[in-house]
């Protein structure tokens, strides 16, 4: 269990925390000197039953806000410190506000310092204070005047930490491991370690995970857990992460950063959420603010819509899920304007109309959100669903039709599914009055002709219908079952002749030259055949002078498949898949180009990532 520490500057924060643990949280130079707290400061304590109880000491001062919000963004449980001199201050006007902006519900108070004041004054601050308490919204708190010095109320305190953590139930393991870094430091004889609580899943040494959004790979060499070398580590944990990895080095790894499971990295850099504005605050329309999210503080633009819910655009990208809190400070001010909860860290990359988005997002953040999202959007991406709430599986989800490649499900209403089938038959037949004497579009095109529609679920209907009969494949073309399409002839006459060219070459096929040569025809003429057999499905144009058999092209991305496998951090480069290839450099960048053009992979620097499978994209 992990209680944060929350409160004014100087108000006796970590002096509590050093009395309740004998451990000093203010671990920096800096801190020390100046007598506050600057960075997070961590610190435990073993209870007489057994349990373990973290204590997170948040910085108090208005200029380090922001270490603040990177350690009251992961914990359930607070303890706010009012000093009984002070009283109620700005910062805990400020940290209160923050509490509630975040849906944190578990609220005591500890007044402090009362051996400097008479009982009369212990009793007006603890008044004063539960009068704050209730104009943010928390009734009836637990509140216990103590003095760290003198001693005096803390056997008070420490039954209601016992009674915490006696009455704390464990997070979930479920799910994938995530952990957002609040510290990157290198240890002598250990390397890199890496601290942060654990958001969810479990990690255990050995285990493979990535950095993101970097994409990083690293490997856990050893657990701490409060302090404690452990084998493993869950969901609500405090913990260090000893990892390695062949590019992972201390200038790499900042807080912000999220170590996790490698199926859970997809940044984005785009969220929708659904925030409470603070009282007394604006949240304007296209506005920079800054956006605090796991330990992280990105810059953004938000774009304010209905019922609470905002699009925001991120400066940079954060490894964000479903159900993370979110913070957003005014970027002129530096006020604190709003904060809430991620309801869809993968928004559309399409327009969708205002309020059709607004239903779908209320959708999402209902209890009920599969029906939700049938009956606003008939069809829900099941494998962006689980992604985006860290689900270890959707094979359980149920409410609609199941429709799709079987690694990329789509659960659809049965009036979606009937009325996009139909419409899907209506444009096959309208290409075939168009173009009579053709076998039918490719994939890529006859999706292209249905981008009123996301292409995840124009493709899941796609391959329902040809499941179904209603459409036929032939080659690399779609086209209907009463379609009767053929070579010309002279086409037919001319493809058998060169045929056996591609065939033998299949991965470095003649140049557009070299087939006039075979075929004693003119480059012009030569290409205008080859372009007509690419219609057919018999070819594609991956070059200006070169035509690839579709065999060819999947043999070429399976390569950058399996060179992708074999790295740590599932990427290759140029010069790798030249040399496995054995295509010639010239070939292997306008191999690489065209990969990238069709979508099977997307290059990030020098490296390139494969993003889906040749096969899937090609059909």
């Amino acid at each position: 269990m992990i209680i944060a520490l929350a409160g004014h500057v100087d108000h006796g924060k970590t002096a509590l925390v050093r009395a309740l643990t004998g451990i000093d949280p203010d671990r920096l130079p800096d801190e020390k000197a100046r007598g506050m707290t600057i960075d997070l400061g961590f610190a435990h304590t073993v209870l007489p039953d057994g349990n373990t109880v973290g204590f997170v000491d948040v910085p108090g001062h208005e200029r380090f806000l922001t270490n603040m919000l990177a350690g009251v963004l992961s914990i359930d449980s607070v303890l706010l410190v009012v000093a009984a001199d002070d009283g109620p201050m700005p910062q805990t006007h400020e940290h209160l506000s923050i509490l509630a902006l975040t849906g944190i519900t578990d609220i005591a108070v500890a007044v402090t310092k009362i051996d400097r004041v008479d009982e009369a004054r212990v009793a007006a601050v603890t008044v004063e204070v539960r009068e704050v308490l209730a104009r943010a919204g928390y009734t009836d708190p637990t509140m216990m005047p103590v003095s760290a010095i003198a001693g005096t109320g803390m056997e008070a305190l420490r039954s209601w930490i016992g009674a915490k953590a006696a009455a704390w139930r464990r997070r979930s393991s479920a799910g994938g491991f995530r952990l957002a870094v609040d510290r990157g430091f290198l240890v002598p004889g250990t390397g890199l370690v890496v601290t942060g609580t654990v958001a969810s899943g479990t990690v255990a040494v050995g285990d493979r995970l990535l950095l993101s959004p970097a994409h990083l790979a690293a490997r856990v060499r050893g657990i701490q857990v409060h302090h404690a070398a452990a084998e493993t580590a869950s969901a609500g944990d405090r913990c260090a992460l000893a990892i390695t990895g062949t590019r992972i080095e201390k200038a790499t790894v900042r807080r912000g950063d999220w170590l996790l499971a490698p199926s859970l990295h997809a940044p984005t850099a785009r969220l929708d959420a659904q925030v409470r504005v603070a009282e007394g605050r604006v949240l304007k329309h296209a506005s920079s603010v800054h956006v605090h999210i796991g330990s992280a503080s990105i810059g953004a633009r938000v774009l304010t819509g209905t019922d609470g819910f905002v699009h925001l655009t991120l400066q940079r990208e954060t490894a964000a899920l479903f159900g993370d809190r979110v913070i957003l400070r005014d970027d002129a001010t530096g006020r604190v304007v709003a904060g809430g909860r991620v309801i869809d860290p993968f928004p559309p990359a399409r327009r969708v109309p205002r309020e059709q988005r607004a239903a779908s997002l209320a959708a999402m953040a209902s209890t009920d959100p599969l029906q939700g999202l049938l009956r606003t959007d008939g069809w829900i991406d099941l494998a962006r669903f689980g992604l985006a709430r860290n689900l270890d599986s959707t094979d359980t989800l149920t409410g609609g039709i199941r429709i799709g490649r079987s690694a990329h499900p789509i659960l659809v209403s049965q009036e979606t599914s009937e009325s996009l089938g139909e419409a899907l038959l209506r444009i096959l037949t309208g290409w075939h009055e168009k173009h009579p004497s053709l076998p039918g579009p490719g994939k890529a095109a006859l999706l292209l002709s249905m981008r009123a529609w996301p292409a995840e679920i124009a493709e899941a209907v796609l391959v329902e219908r040809l499941a179904r009969g209603d459409i036929r494949q032939r080659d690399a073309v779609y086209h209907l079952p009463s379609h009767q399409a053929r070579l010309a002839p002279a086409d037919a006459s001319a493809w058998k002749r060169i045929e056996p060219a591609f065939v033998a070459e299949p991965l470095r096929p003649p140049r557009v030259r070299e087939v006039a040569e075979l075929l004693s025809m003119s480059p012009e003429e030569t290409e205008s055949l080859l372009v007509r057999l690419e219609r057919f499905g018999l070819l594609l144009r991956v070059a200006p002078n070169r035509f690839f058999q579709p065999a060819g092209v999947v043999a070429l991305g399976n390569i950058a498949a399996a060179l992708a496998a074999e790295s740590e951090e599932g990427t290759f480069i140029a010069a790798a898949f030249n040399k496995r290839s054995g295509i010639g450099r010239n070939l292997t960048i306008q191999v690489l180009e065209y990969l990238d053009k069709i979508g099977v992979t997307r290059r990030a620097g020098e490296p390139r990532h494969v993003v889906r499978a040749v096969a899937d994209v090609l059909g």
